[in-house]
């Protein structure tokens, strides 16, 4: 399989999982994923789309080359500042404030909406690399070559003869 399609299928994953880890952090914790009310609807998503980036390059970079666990932890510390970053820009912007920039991220560095997506990111990158790796040791078309081995291409009579 392509890693750019295992890249793919992993972001489409770490967003419906940050999708569902959020939802039921905010319905038990009762707490808002963006709490500021001048908030627009769009901060939030903006902040996972950023994330979603760094969930996708990382799985398309580490199911080349390199360590899985490493992987996973460098996406996730990056996914952490993309998502800071992010959302300062954007509250920043909104607010027309500078101040913003270090404030946000400080008000929003341990909540548990960061700290949740971050967790889905690390275990997100693992398992898509974990996955191509498994993927590329072990093809698919290995019962097709087990079928095909005493058969010619057109399957009647046995190769050798």
């Amino acid at each position: 399989m392509s890693r750019w399609l295992i890249a793919t299928m992993t972001s489409v994953l770490f967003i419906a999982l940050v999708i569902a880890v959020t939802g039921f952090e905010s319905l038990l914790a009762d707490v808002e994923v963006i709490s500021q009310p001048d908030a627009t609807p769009y901060l939030g998503p903006a902040m996972v789309v950023g994330a979603t980036v760094v969930v996708f390059l990382a799985t398309a970079v580490g199911a080349r080359e390199g360590n899985p666990g490493v992987t996973a932890l460098v996406a996730a510390a990056t996914a952490y500042l993309v998502m800071l970053g992010v959302g300062a820009v954007g509250y920043a912007l909104i607010r027309s404030d500078l101040t913003e920039l270090l404030v946000f991220p400080a008000g929003y560095a341990l909540g548990p909406f960061v700290v949740g997506s971050v967790v889905v990111a690390l275990l997100s990158v693992l398992g898509g690399v974990t996955a191509a790796r498994h993927g590329a040791r072990n093809p698919v078309d290995t019962h097709e070559r087990q079928g095909s081995a005493g058969r010619s291409s057109t399957g009647d009579e046995p190769t050798g003869r």
